[in-house]
C-alpha cells in the first residue's frame, strides 16, 4: 500500500481508488469518534482550510447530553477540523468511502487548545527530545461478542480460555477484521479466546507512540462495525457480565534511540534488566497513578473491573511478570519494555498516550524511584501489609478517581487546562447521571424487601 503523506497523495488515491465519500474524523473527551461525511469535490477544501464543528461538541457526555456551566457554550465559536493526509485509508467495509483522522485548529489555524491529538503531538516531541529516542506502544485489546437472545445481550459463543473453539467459531469474524485491519494498515499480530465466554484479545504489532494510538482508535471502531455487519454487537465495555472476566487494556511502552534500547542496561542490580530511565518512567507512572486512572478508566462501569483477584489491577505498583499490579515489566526473554494495565475500551486513547507520556515525563525529570518490584499478587495481601510496602488502592470508584485528577496540577499543565478541566466536568456529569440512576434491578430488589 503506498505511503499517503500529502494532500496530493490524497487526491491521487481519491481518484485511483473510485471513492466518493470521504469521512473526517475526532473524537471526543468521553471517546465518541464526531465525524463529517465530505464529497470527494470538497475535499481538497476541507484539508486547506479545515471543516468547522461547535466548540461545544467537546462538551457532550458519553449519554449525549451537555454539561451545566460549559466552558464550550453558546458563544464559544468554532474549531476547524484539519484532515491529517498520513492517515487517508479506504474503508474496505464501506461503499466507495475513505477516511482521515483530524488535528483541530482555531480560526486563526493554530492547533486548538483543547484537541487531544494535537495535545499528544506536542508532548510526544518534548519527551523523545528529552529522552533522546522514539517512543513506541501499542495497545492490546479485550472485547466481548455478543449475540441477542430473547430480548436480552449473551456471549456469542461459549468457548474456554486460550480455545481453539472461540476462534473456530468466529473465524469469520476473525478473519474479517484482522484483514479489513490490514487493508486499512494496522496489522495484528494474534488474536485469541480469552477469560470469558465470547471474549477475545487482539494484540496490534508495536509502533511510534501516535501511530499506535491511531490504530488503537481504528480498532475500537472496526471491532464493532465488523461485528454489527455479522448480525453481532461487539463490546470494549470493562465489565459487560457479572460473572464474566472484564475487558481491560493494556499499553506497551518502549523507547529506542534507532536499535538501541533505551530502557534496556543489563547492569541492573534489581535484576530486570531495566535502565534508570525505566525506572524512573514507571516511577512518574505510579506517582500519577490515581489521576490516571481517571484518563485510562473513565467510566462508571471501569471500576466494577478492577478488583483484587480478578487478574486487573487494584493496586499502585509495579512488579515483573505480575498481573497483579498497575505496571507490568514483562519477563528478560522479551525485549525490554514495560505495560500500563489500568486502561479500558472506554478510554480517548489519544488523551491515555498524552498523560502517559506526562506522568512518565515527569518521573524522569524528577528521577522519581518506583521502589522495589512487587514479587506477590497484590490482592492477597492485607491492608497492614500493604500499608508497610507503601502501596496504595487504585480508586475505587470514578468519582475517586476524578477528585484525584482534580488536584493533579502537574498533568493539568501537560496536558493543557481547558482539556483537563472540561474533561472532569464532563466525567463528573456521567458520574451524577449514572449514580442518580434507578434501574429495574434496582427496583425489584427494594420492592421485595421494603
Amino acid at each position: 500500500m503506498t505511503k499517503v503523506t500529502t494532500k496530493e497523495d490524497v487526491l491521487q488515491r481519491i481518484e485511483e481508488e473510485g471513492i466518493d465519500y470521504i469521512r473526517i474524523e475526532f473524537l471526543d473527551y468521553t471517546g465518541v469518534t464526531r465525524a463529517r461525511t465530505i464529497r470527494k469535490e470538497f475535499i481538497a477544501g476541507a484539508m486547506e482550510s479545515g471543516v468547522n464543528f461547535s466548540t461545544a461538541i467537546m462538551d457532550f457526555t458519553m449519554f449525549d447530553t451537555y454539561v451545566p456551566n460549559p466552558l464550550y457554550g453558546t458563544d464559544g465559536g468554532d474549531f476547524f477540523a484539519m484532515p491529517d493526509p498520513e492517515t487517508f485509508v479506504v474503508l474496505p467495509h464501506r461503499r466507495n468511502t475513505a477516511r482521515m483522522f483530524c488535528d483541530l485548529v482555531d480560526e486563526n489555524g493554530n492547533p486548538w487548545s483543547g484537541c487531544p491529538r494535537s495535545v499528544l503531538k506536542k508532548l510526544l516531541k518534548e519527551a523523545e527530545e528529552v529522552l533522546g529516542g522514539k517512543l513506541f506502544m501499542v495497545y492490546e485489546q479485550e472485547a466481548y461478542l455478543l449475540k441477542e437472545e430473547n430480548g436480552k445481550l449473551v456471549p456469542a459463543d461459549r468457548s474456554a480460555c486460550f480455545s481453539t473453539d472461540g476462534l473456530d467459531e468466529q473465524e469469520e469474524f476473525v478473519q474479517t477484521f484482522i484483514e479489513t485491519m490490514k487493508q486499512m494498515g494496522v496489522e495484528t499480530e494474534q488474536m485469541s479466546s480469552e477469560y470469558g465466554p465470547g471474549q477475545v484479545e487482539i494484540n496490534l504489532k508495536y509502533d511510534h507512540c501516535l501511530k499506535a494510538t491511531d490504530d488503537q482508535v481504528t480498532f475500537r471502531q472496526l471491532f464493532k462495525h465488523v461485528a454489527r455487519d455479522m448480525g453481532m454487537v461487539g463490546t470494549l465495555a470493562p465489565k459487560p457480565f457479572n460473572d464474566y472476566a472484564g475487558s481491560g487494556l493494556h499499553i506497551h511502552i518502549s523507547l529506542f534511540d534507532e536499535k538501541k534500547n533505551l530502557f534496556k542496561d543489563l547492569s541492573d542490580t534489581r535484576g530486570l534488566d531495566l535502565s534508570d530511565t525505566a525506572y524512573h518512567f514507571i516511577g512518574g507512572i505510579l506517582h500519577h497513578g490515581k489521576s490516571l486512572s481517571a484518563i485510562g478508566a473513565p467510566t462508571m462501569n471501569s471500576y466494577k473491573r478492577m478488583i483484587p483477584g480478578s487478574w486487573a489491577p487494584a493496586h499502585v505498583c509495579y512488579g515483573a511478570g505480575n498481573r497483579s499490579v498497575l505496571v507490568r515489566v514483562l519477563e528478560p526473554r522479551r525485549e525490554r519494555r514495560f505495560e500500563y494495565r489500568g486502561a479500558d475500551g472506554t478510554c480517548n486513547p489519544y488523551l491515555l498516550s498524552a498523560a502517559l507520556i506526562a506522568a512518565g515525563l515527569h518521573g524522569v525529570r524528577q528521577r522519581m524511584d518506583p521502589g522495589a518490584p512487587l514479587e506477590q499478587d497484590a490482592g492477597t495481601l492485607s491492608d497492614q501489609e500493604l500499608e508497610a510496602l507503601g502501596i496504595d488502592w487504585v480508586p475505587r470508584h470514578l468519582k475517586e478517581a476524578l477528585d484525584h485528577l482534580a488536584k493533579d496540577t502537574i498533568l493539568a499543565e501537560s496536558i493543557g487546562r481547558d482539556i483537563w478541566q472540561e474533561f472532569i466536568k464532563v466525567k463528573n456529569e456521567e458520574w451524577n447521571q449514572h449514580h442518580n440512576r434507578v434501574d429495574e434491578w434496582e427496583r425489584q430488589l427494594y420492592a421485595s424487601i421494603f
